[in-house]
């Protein structure tokens, strides 16, 4: 799940004299504050979080762990554990709800099982049943139903495992990353049936399925021959978190570039059936081997910034205030945020509401110990977060926080 890009950067982080995340001197606009809902005390290596119905936070852990967080209270509790496999960037991953939780009381996740063949690793999209009241909430253990499976290399990175339910298509959408290894990115891009492009492979895409694991009719290629029916986009490296605008209809894809310092990493808005261009092109069409040379026919970058000196999309969303009133000033309502765990930053740029194009950006939170690896905008009107500053053990830094508005 962890690209090899992010994994080296934890590892170096992990050497590191960390402190407490909640020491950490931030820089964040006037106004603003950062507060700590859960930290190392009950997190462990802490990968994605979700919101239930009822407000409260559920995390999950690399090592198969998931968490239920009250974030009034900020009491939180251990709900249940997946069998999951760790090695690379293995474990587990995405959470999401089914949209009618709880009366319907399922959730999804994304991780990697533990019986997959020698040299191999079997990702696999499950359902669980969740019991109990909100003070004993729980996952059933012997509910497990498995809905999706695909094997991948050991040796390659990228395996994606990013998870979103449409409200409104109330389908799921399943992220898979490339599983290359960086060595052989020359061969694999002279490759005319790459993962990444083949659509006979699940692997670089973007999958839409019903919450049984069916095909959806709809789906964009349903009717091509030789096609798996399942796959909504292509042509993607690692895709890391996924989210729905209801109010612009986009749903928006934090990705992973190459690691090369002209790299680009990626917010892109998903079309049915778009091609994305990896690992044939980067950025806007720029061929992957020539880096100058345009190629037509690909999807360009919803908003796009270079790698430079090092960087790592891992979440964004475009902000909207509480139904309650409460959240960010009025100049933030419907600007975009992401997160970039190797520059330790979450930053923000206007989209413009008649073209939904982004413009640049500026910085928002900086200053942090630990790089932030998903943020998802709260019911309450706050940006969450998560940061997991240990690599492969836990941290310190393992940490659940939120951004307020306190003037």
């Amino acid at each position: 799940m962890i690209s090899h890009r992010f994994r080296l950067l934890v590892l170096a982080a992990a050497a590191a004299a960390w402190t407490s995340l909640a020491l950490a001197a931030v820089n964040l606009p006037s106004g603003f504050k950062m507060e700590e809902v859960a930290g190392s005390e009950l997190l462990s290596e802490p990968m994605d979080l979700c919101f239930a119905p009822d407000g409260a936070v559920w995390v999950t852990g690399r090592g198969g762990s998931v968490w239920r967080i009250d974030t009034t209270t900020r009491a939180g509790r251990h709900v249940g554990s997946v069998p999951t496999e760790m090695s690379g960037d293995r474990g587990l991953h995405g959470i999401a709800f089914h949209p009618d939780f709880p009366k319907t009381p399922h959730i999804f996740l994304a991780y990697h099982a533990t019986n997959a063949p020698t040299g191999k690793y079997r990702s696999r999209i499950a359902r669980w049943t969740v019991g109990g009241t909100e003070a004993s909430t729980s996952m059933d253990p012997a509910s497990e139903k498995s809905l999706l499976e695909w094997e991948g290399d050991q040796a390659g990175q990228h395996v994606g495992g990013a998870l979103l339910v449409h409200p409104t298509e109330r389908l799921l959408y399943v992220t898979t990353g490339e599983n290359n290894q960086n060595a052989n990115l020359r061969k694999y891009c002279d490759d005319p049936e790459n993962k990444a492009q083949s659509l006979s492979d699940l692997r670089g895409k973007v999958v839409r399925m019903g919450f049984d694991g069916s095909v959806p009719p709809g789906n964009p290629f349903v009717k091509t021959a030789g096609a798996q029916g399942l796959i909504y986009t292509r042509g993607h490296r690692q895709p890391w978190a996924l989210s729905y605008d209801a109010t612009s209809r986009l749903i928006l894809l934090a990705e992973n570039g190459g690691d090369l310092a002209d790299d680009y990493d990626e917010v892109n808005s998903l079309e049915a059936g778009a091609n994305y261009g990896w690992p044939k092109v980067f950025g806007d069409g720029l061929l992957t081997q020539s880096r100058t040379n345009r190629a037509e026919g690909f999807t360009s970058p919803w908003f796009q910034y270079q790698r430079n000196t090092g960087a790592s999309c891992t979440g964004s969303f475009i902000y909207r205030p509480a139904s309650s009133g409460r959240g960010f000033p009025a100049n933030y309502n419907g600007a975009l945020f992401y997160a970039d765990f190797g520059r330790k930053t979450i930053r923000t740029a206007a989209v413009d509401p008649k073209s939904g194009k982004s413009g640049a950006s500026t910085a928002f939170l900086q200053g942090l110990n630990a790089g932030p690896l998903a943020i998802r905008l709260g019911p309450d009107g706050a940006l969450y977060f998560i940061t997991h500053g240990g690599g492969t053990k836990a941290s310190t830094n393992d940490v659940l926080a939120r951004i307020v508005w306190k003037p």
